[in-house]
Parts: C-alpha cells; sequence; structure tokens
C-alpha cells in the first residue's frame, strides 16, 4: 500500500544515509522503524532492548529481592551479581 510522508530536509539526509550505510532501501528502513515504534508500544513504553534484558534478568535471578521492584534497581542488582565473583 503506498503511503506518502513529508519529512524535515534533516531526517530525510539521515535517512539516506542510513540506506546507504547499510545497503537497504528507504521504504524498508522506514518499515523497520514503524516495527520498532510498534513493538517499543506493545512493551508499554519499554525500549525492546530493555524489555530483552528483564526477561533475561528474570532468567538468572529467579529470587528476586524486594528491591528490585524498579527497573532501576533490578538492573544495579544484575551488574552487582554479574561483576562480583
Amino acid at each position: 500500500m503506498p503511503i506518502s510522508a513529508r519529512l524535515k530536509r534533516a531526517t530525510e539526509v539521515k535517512l539516506a544515509a542510513y540506506c546507504e550505510q547499510h545497503g537497504v532501501s528507504k521504504t524498508d528502513a522506514i518499515a523497520k522503524g514503524l516495527q520498532l515504534l510498534f513493538e517499543f508500544d506493545r512493551n508499554a513504553g519499554h525500549h525492546p532492548a530493555f524489555v530483552a534484558f528483564q526477561r533475561i534478568e528474570r532468567g538468572l535471578q529467579p529470587e528476586r529481592s524486594r528491591a528490585a521492584g524498579k527497573s532501576s534497581d533490578a538492573m544495579r542488582l544484575a551488574i552487582r551479581a554479574k561483576y562480583s565473583c
């Protein structure tokens, strides 16, 4: 389905540079960006990489403390666990 969008000049330049660097078409790059946006929205506003980290972190540390309720606390605990041998 054809769609048209107006981009600011700076955005168009960045898009063209990205496409050239990665060897993809503008259509593919825009479709990938939209897919990331939808994934971000589906994950309640959390970046997909952060959601993936949370899934991994939960698998590696089944027993979580009360302090791990906040994402920043969970990240801190995961880093401490990884680097304290």
